[in-house]
């Protein structure tokens, strides 16, 4: 596996992808994605909501995969401190032809950490930018892959996150980073 560039004008966005079942590697992942492909639309919504629920701490987007073309997806919100308050946004992801499952999840984690980066480099040096909280993902995104264009579309399920959602201690949108890992993509 060819390792990464370090070069300082190269921008990367690598992340750690784990699936639900694997208790060791998502404990720590930036995306955990759950399989409800097999599962009506209410049985899914439960399966992303015990997803968030056991790896809130760690990930930024916990996705749950409904067809070889859509997925719920939650995104990290740290604002809502309260168990009335929410705690990130819960949308579904779609696209016209199938990907592969961790697709959907992966592409609001990039526009997660492209959105942070924009941010950040827009704000004065003394600001404190562990505080910056994600609007809503737009509307349709588009995944640049090896060889192919995938457009996506992005709406809110209205799916209630306040509660048990996500709910743990402030967390700045920092990764881990082993760029020899075969799992970091």
């Amino acid at each position: 596996m060819p390792r990464p560039s370090f070069e300082e004008d190269e921008q990367r966005y690598v992340h750690l992808l784990a699936p639900a079942s694997d208790q060791l590697w998502a404990s720590s992942a930036s995306v955990v994605v759950a399989d409800a492909r097999d599962q009506e639309i209410p049985q899914a919504q439960s399966t992303l909501h015990d997803a968030v629920a056991r790896y809130r701490y760690g990930a930024l987007v916990i996705g749950a995969v409904t067809t070889p073309y859509s997925a719920l997806a939650w995104i990290r919100d740290n604002t809502g401190r309260h168990q009335e308050e929410p705690t990130g946004y819960a949308v579904e992801i779609r696209s016209r032809r199938p990907g592969p499952s961790e697709l959907y999840p992966s592409v609001l984690y990039t526009w997660l950490r492209w959105w942070t980066a924009q941010t950040r480099s827009s704000l004065p040096p003394d600001s404190n930018a562990a505080s910056l909280q994600p609007p809503q993902p737009p509307a349709e995104l588009t995944a640049l892959l090896p060889g192919a264009q995938r457009h996506l579309t992005v709406h809110d399920v209205g799916m209630d996150t306040r509660g048990d959602w996500g709910r743990t201690v402030p967390q700045s949108y920092v990764e881990p980073f082993d760029p020899w890992d075969p799992l970091f993509r």
